[in-house]
Formats: C-alpha cells, structure tokens, sequence
C-alpha cells in the first residue's frame, strides 16, 4: 500500500472531540464518525500551499468544485445541474435547512429509528413536528418496516427522512427498497429529504443509487444531501451539497439560508477539491483497508458470547447487537468495564445496540477486541 494506515496519531492536544470524550484516559475511542488517519498528501498539499498564500478573506464557491462534483456524480449514474447545487458548511445544516423548506408550521416529518440524532433533533430546532417509525433487524441488516410506515403515515406527514446509506445501521438501500419509499411518499404527497453522506464508502459487492436519479417524482420531490467529509475524514473542515433539482424547492432553501448558515471556509473548498480531484489512489486503499478491519471486527465481535454483527454494507461505522447480553446498558459495560469508547445505541434510538468506529489503525481495533472480549468473560 503506498500510505500508512496503520501509523498512530496522538490528537489529544489539537482538541479532538474523539479523544477528549472519555475523562479514562485508558478509553480507546470508537464513537464518533471521524476516523483516525491522516488525510492524504494529495489533500494536505494544496492546503499548505494555500496557507502561504496568506490571506483568508471571503471566498466564492469555486466553479471548479461545482464541476468537478456534477463529473464525480455523472460517474454513478446522475447527470445534474451545477445550478441544483448549494455548498453549506456540513449536512447536519442540510437537515435542518430541509424542514424549514419543506415543512410548514404543523407539519410532520416522518423518520426511521434508529437514526443519527441530528435527524430526531432537526424538527424540533425548526419548530416542527415528527413521528418515527422502527426499522426492522432482518438478520442483521436494518431495512425499512414498510406496512409501520403506511400505518403512521398521515396527511400531516411532509417529508420522510432518509439515510442512506444508514447510519448507523450501514445499509446500502437497493433500488427496489428506494423504489418502494418513492411510491410510498408518491401516494401521500410526501418530499424526501436523502442524506447520502457515506455513499463513497462502500464495502460490500454493491452500488450506491442517488434518490434523486431515480424517477420523476423523486427528482422532483427531494434534496439530496453528500460531501466529501466523511469519506476523506474532513470533519474539521465541514463542507457538504445539497442537490436540489426543482427550482421554487432550491430558491426556499436558499433564502432560509441567508443571515443563519454561515460560510463554507476557504480551506474546506480547497481541500474538498483535492479530495475529489486528486485523492481517488487513497480513497481506494482507504475502502480495501476498512474492509480488512470489517471482517477482523466481526469474526472478533462474534467470538464474544451475548454479542453479534452482520454489517455494514458500507462506512466505517459498526452496528453491534448487544440484546442478548441481557445489560441493562452495553454501551456503558464496554466503556467502563472494557475502557472501548463505543457510540451507547441510546443516542440513535436503540438502547440494546452500540456502534462503533473501526475507521483507525489495525491496532488500535485489535486492542479494542481483545478489551472486549476479556470483559464479557468475566461478565457476571
């Protein structure tokens, strides 16, 4: 491999919200979606030499990115407009933006659980309501309950959420399941809002399909949000699309922007075109990596009694079955009797999973599994 994975970085002193979670030092931790390594030379260069530059004063959005994205997109199979594109400075803004948008006063949105909870917390910012469906376990793989979704589904509902792929199930939706949804949210007048932040990690023999390619009424009906964050762990540096293709949609969400979403930092254009441009050589080695440390994680996870994992189909993010382990806490069992920081499944919905992060050196996760599995044999 041409880049080292595999070296450890000390962040503590460069505040790493990772790192500086846990008042255990002796935590290792695996919660938050920000991976442990360096991103790549062909990103870290263009900053560098943009800094020498010297000056930071307002910047446009740079034509060259909305290009090179409408390219980078056309390659999956979506041919769109630079105009149908907004930057915001992350898609946890998108989320918010999109219930302002697309839901009035009264309106519901509808959203699976488990989920990220900027997806749970998004209406209530915007003064907005929400219902929620469960999605069902099928053998390890979270998929949409759709009979619970047409029995909850109202005239109240305005937009449904969707994750895909899901975090933090790992999902990688087909087209028959978006197809499904769309029909759905056709018969009841429903717009979708399509969060598709990890869809450049794919780990399984599948393929990522944007909603909005897939039909009319989806094109029409839905915002479409992804970026470059998560893949080429640029957390630091937020920076996301939002892909609108019906113009009165695209000019609400606009105009909800103005005076509330900040700019999109100079330095998160810069390196949100290296990474699409020039870092495809990392960005594979990255996905054969990840791949490695899956199935390390899941014949270990399996080795341990009470525990189980299937997933995922793509990120770096693990959604690990703690149900039959019959605590009334597993996030808190792995992190103060384990010391492995995992994600509590509270957060997203599901008090009986936990997730957790094998986006860091090899080992780092070896360490973390042998933790694990030391302090389930001596569970009580």
């Amino acid at each position: 491999m041409a880049y080292n994975f595999d070296k450890f970085q000390d962040r503590k002193e460069f505040s790493s919200e990772k790192w500086l979670k846990f008042k255990d030092s002796d935590v290792i931790p695996m919660w938050i979606a920000d991976m442990d390594f360096s991103s790549p030379i062909e990103i870290l260069e263009p900053l560098k030499k943009r800094i020498e530059q010297g000056t930071f004063g307002y910047t446009l959005v740079p034509e060259s990115l909305t290009d090179t994205l409408v390219a980078r997109i056309k390659k999956s199979g979506w041919e769109i407009e630079p105009d149908w594109i907004t930057w915001m400075p992350g898609a946890v803004v998108g989320l918010n933006l999109a219930c302002k948008t697309l839901l009035q006063p009264g309106d519901m949105v509808m959203t699976p659980s488990p989920i990220y909870k900027p997806f749970m917390s998004a209406p209530e910012n915007m003064e907005r309501g929400m219902v929620t469906t469960v999605m069902k376990d099928v053998n390890g793989r979270l998929e949409l309950d759709f009979d619970e979704i047409k029995k909850l589904i109202s005239g109240d509902v305005k937009m449904f959420f969707f994750c895909n792929p899901h975090n933090p199930g790992g999902t990688v939706f087909s087209k028959e399941e978006i197809l499904k949804l769309i029909e759905v949210c056709a018969e009841y007048d429903v717009s979708i809002c399509s969060d598709e932040i990890h869809c450049d990690l794919i780990l399984d023999e599948k393929s990522h399909l944007h909603l909005g390619s897939v039909n009319d009424y989806a094109k029409d009906n839905s915002i479409t949000l992804l970026g470059p964050c998560k893949t080429f762990n640029l957390a630091g540096l937020p920076i996301a699309a939002s892909i609108i293709p019906n113009p009165e949609i695209r000019e609400d969400f606009r105009r909800n922007m103005e005076g509330v979403v900040s700019h999109v930092s100079t330095m998160a254009f810069v390196a949100a075109e290296a990474a699409y441009n020039d870092a495809d050589s990392w960005h594979k080695e990255l996905l054969d990596y990840l791949r490695i440390n899956k199935q390390i994680l899941l014949e270990g996870i399996n080795s341990v009694e009470g525990l189980s994992l299937a997933g995922p189909e793509a990120s770096y993010l693990a959604w690990i079955n703690c149900k039959q382990a019959e605590l009334i806490s597993p996030g808190d069992f792995m992190i103060e009797q384990a010391r492995v920081g995992v994600h509590k499944g509270e957060w997203f919905g599901d008090k009986d999973y936990v997730r957790l992060n094998f986006g860091c050196p090899r080992s780092l996760l070896e360490e973390s599994i042998s933790r694990l599995q030391k302090a389930f044999s001596q569970k009580n």
